[in-house]
């Protein structure tokens, strides 16, 4: 396929690199063994890029993000093999769409009783972006030991399907429970979204001096987590 790098990532961002067809949602970088992930992930057209493929037309549909959808290999078959009409481009398109919405949508109605109880969810899902980070990420021992190795493209895909739906799973979740903080502590969540969403964006393209991840931020889900 020729898809360009920028088609690649949003369409794995904005899908949380989980197969969008119904029910499915499976992972498309599970981790099958220790050593590294897997990508099984596949780019499906929507529209097929020759015109006699699945639901094809004159011309053939072109590689962008708007003519593909992220599937697993088993539900990119099932359309591909199916009689013509069964899964139709409007059909497929709405799958699309409502994926996202959902990936976009997840967590925002989750609502917590106590500050507690928010910075442990907060807590599970930061312990998660750092074991990510510390294995696959630029500062990991795997990309210090060997440069030259394929664990950058891992990564390219992996913060884009872990670290940033994550990341916007602690947002709503700050955003949900804002009134439950102190003031200033309520700033130092604010310092962790600028940085989530500026993380986002370095994601699709590179920004300069991107602000780090504040340490304080830790600090303070820390103190509720660990309260005795």
């Amino acid at each position: 396929m020729s898809i360009g790098e920028k088609d690649i990532k949003k369409l794995w961002g904005l899908a949380a690199g989980r197969c969008s067809f119904p029910s499915c949602g499976v992972d498309c970088i599970p981790y099958l063994d220790e050593d590294s992930p897997t990508i099984i992930g596949e780019m499906a057209h929507i529209i097929a890029k020759k015109p006699g493929g699945p639901r094809g037309v004159p011309g053939g549909g072109k590689d962008s993000y708007e003519n593909l959808i992220l599937l697993c290999p088993t539900h990119h078959t099932i359309i591909d093999k199916a009689p013509a009409g069964v899964y139709p481009v409007e059909l497929i398109k709405e799958w699309k769409r409502k994926h996202e919405e959902k990936v976009n949508n997840f967590m925002c109605t989750i609502r917590y009783s106590s500050i507690n109880d928010v910075a442990k969810a907060i807590k599970r899902i930061l312990i998660k972006n750092q074991k990510v980070w510390e294995e696959f990420g630029p500062e990991s021992n795997r990309a210090k030991e060997n440069p030259l190795s394929n664990i950058s493209n891992y990564w390219d895909l992996i913060k884009l399907s872990v670290i940033v739906p994550n990341n916007k799973k602690i947002i709503s979740l700050i955003e949900a429970h804002e009134d439950i903080f102190e003031f200033d502590e309520y700033a130092v969540c604010v310092d962790f979204i600028v940085h989530a969403e500026l993380f986002e964006k370095s994601c699709y393209t590179v920004i300069e001096n991107t602000k780090r991840f504040p340490q304080k931020f830790t600090e303070v889900i820390d103190r509720y987590v660990y309260e005795k």
